[in-house]
């Protein structure tokens, strides 16, 4: 096994969820509950969630405004 020093230590990422949806709510998005269940479960941390709808622009304005944030790091 290789040397506890060159081991890679875990780095929590602040991720961001998005859900494309013309029907769901925060009431209802339960495919958006389970990733944010699952990311802290995993140590990450949430750093943002959104639901848009089915809209090529909106949904390419919310990844922009998320590319901007220096507090997002994945999508």
């Amino acid at each position: 096994m290789g040397n506890t020093k060159d081991a890679i230590q875990f780095q929590p990422l602040n991720i961001a969820i998005l859900t494309v949806s013309d029907t769901r709510t925060e009431a209802d998005d339960t495919s958006g509950d389970t990733l944010v269940a699952r990311l802290g479960e995993a140590g990450h941390v949430l750093a943002a969630r959104a639901i848009v709808r089915d809209d090529i622009d909106t949904i390419a304005a919310q990844f922009n405004s998320w590319i901007d944030d220096p507090e997002v790091d994945v999508i």
